[in-house]
């Protein structure tokens, strides 16, 4: 019994220090209280469609995260959606900060495996495939398809890939890619413009993503900003907001799903 009891002791003292720890890693790079509701509810989320002056207020303190915040031009979106993510690691995964940042790279340039993925449409009520189509090609005019570059380092790289889905249909977009010691990110736009039924929605470059995941060792720290300009279109625009709200869900859920092969 007292054997147990010190092994109970020893089991209090020590987790109270490892949640004081992560909340102190996560503090270094944002709000206490938005560090506050990742430890408890293991993601935070702000969404914002058509308010005047509105701008993303969540992205941690990192480099690639500002890279974030910039990369947009222009008059301000119709429609952001941001996210910030804590994904606790298996045990068998954990290692030192920044270890597994060139694999978590590699995933990011992984475009081909976006094919079939799904993504919950709020309009239907169902699961439904995100791109039928996606990987790599050599350029805007011949489109022929290529490997996914996902050897060696991500930072500074530039791809085009064509990427087909459900809503959209069939366009080429770019993807730009950074990485430091502990983080990579990609960067996209879309390089034509966005048609759904008869309208053209969407210009191009007016469709705006980044996804950036940092390696804290024992755990994931990620952020998703999705910014989007379109018209406002009667009977179809409150659609289109909540599409691409889930569709940010989705591109995470890929990316987790990929972690964990």
């Amino acid at each position: 019994m007292r054997r147990l009891a010190a092994l109970l002791a020893v089991a209090v003292a020590f987790a109270p220090a490892s949640a004081q720890d992560l909340s102190a890693r996560l503090g270094a790079v944002m709000p206490a209280e938005l560090a506050g509701q990742l430890l408890d509810k293991g993601l935070a989320q702000n969404t914002v469609y058509r308010v005047k002056g509105a701008a993303p207020s969540m992205a941690p303190d990192l480099d690639l995260a500002r890279e974030a915040l910039g990369f947009w031009d222009g008059d301000e979106p119709a429609f952001f959606n941001e996210t910030l993510y804590l994904y606790r690691k298996p045990a068998e995964k954990e290692g030192e900060p920044g270890a597994e940042t060139r694999r978590i790279s590699a995933i990011l340039r992984s475009l081909s495996r976006l094919e079939g993925i799904e993504y919950y449409s709020t309009s239907r009520k169902k699961m439904r495939t995100l791109y039928e189509k996606s990987y790599i090609v050599d350029n805007e005019k011949s489109q022929k398809r290529i490997a996914d570059p996902v050897g060696g380092s991500a930072d500074g790289l530039s791809v085009l890939a064509l990427q087909k889905d459900l809503t959209f249909g069939e366009f080429i977009y770019r993807y730009d890619y950074r990485e430091t010691a502990d983080s990579a990110a990609f960067y996209s736009r879309n390089l034509e413009p966005l048609s759904y039924l008869v309208f053209d929605l969407i210009d191009e470059e007016r469709l705006r993503a980044s996804l950036i995941v940092r390696d804290m060792g024992d755990c994931l720290l990620i952020y998703s900003l999705t910014r989007v300009d379109f018209l406002a279109v009667p009977g179809i625009e409150g659609k289109i907001h909540a599409s691409f709200t889930t569709r940010a869900q989705a591109m995470y859920n890929w990316f987790i799903k990929e972690y964990e092969r």
